[in-house]
């Protein structure tokens, strides 16, 4: 690759895009509760990839978020019961408005795929779900995946979609893996970063998690996701999910802010 990268040429090339969206991108103005209309925002952004004849995979937080506000938790759960439980009461109503909003949007019908790091880690899983993968992207159904936080336990668990969708993106071989949070680029040792070629000491040192309280992850995470996703020739873009998104403008060559990790 030459010494100039130009991510528009990136974008429009890519034919099978994995798009992870954090809880932080879909939470309200007050960072409090999982937003319905971020949801459908979203929903309708990968409808509006599909058009443009991209074969996208969606891998989604916030039933968690979903489930704090029914159960009436302030804070992300710390028990691995209450954690559960929360996953449970918010991953239909996640699905539904996603759903809702895909078929609304564009007849665009969505399948919901649950994982936990067995299922990728084992090889007779792992070629089953990638056979399950091919085929509904081969039909033309929108994978929607997310933890199952429901059955996982800690030694079964990513306990981070980053890291979930960072091997989502090496399981399928996307052309791109596209990370969407609250900021528009992330932040390095001492300015924001653009282009990264090489995850070094120093910018690991600089790495923080989230004290966002129903997020997990963090700039930390989102490294180790770049780390895997680079060693198998795969870019990945970290950019900001909330407000007006119009990914389109990606396929279109129209250059975003952002930070990119270059293989």
């Amino acid at each position: 690759m030459s010494e100039r990268f130009d991510p528009t040429t990136l974008a429009k090339k890519a034919k099978r895009w994995v798009v992870k969206v954090g809880t932080s991108a879909l939470t309200d103005e007050q960072q409090l509760v999982v937003s319905k209309h971020c949801v459908e925002s979203i929903a309708s952004e990968i409808v509006g990839l599909w058009h443009s004849k991209r074969e996208v995979i969606l891998v989604t937080s916030g039933a968690i978020g979903i489930g704090m506000g029914v159960l009436g938790l302030k804070t992300r759960p710390t028990d691995l019961a209450k954690l559960q439980a929360a996953a449970a009461t918010g991953q239909g109503k996640l699905m539904q408005w996603y759903t809702g909003r895909m078929e609304e949007a564009g007849g665009r019908h969505a399948a919901q795929v649950l994982l936990t790091r067995g299922d990728l880690e084992d090889r007779q899983r792992r070629l089953n779900v990638k056979a399950t993968l091919e085929t509904l992207l081969a039909a033309g159904i929108v994978p929607i995946i997310n933890e199952n936080d429901t059955v996982s336990t800690e030694e079964i668990r990513y306990g981070d979609n980053d890291l979930l969708s960072a091997h989502v993106a090496t399981l399928v071989e996307a052309d791109l893996l596209l990370i969407l949070t609250d900021v528009d680029q992330m932040a390095g040792p001492t300015d924001p970063l653009s282009v990264v070629r090489e995850i070094t000491p120093e910018l690991e040192r600089a790495a923080r998690g989230t004290n966002k309280p129903s997020s997990t992850g963090g700039m930390r995470s989102k490294l180790e996701a770049a780390k895997i996703v680079m060693a198998h020739r795969i870019p990945m873009a970290v950019m900001n999910g909330r407000g007006r998104l119009n990914l389109f403008e990606l396929v279109q060559g129209v250059e975003r802010k952002g930070t990119w990790f270059i293989p």
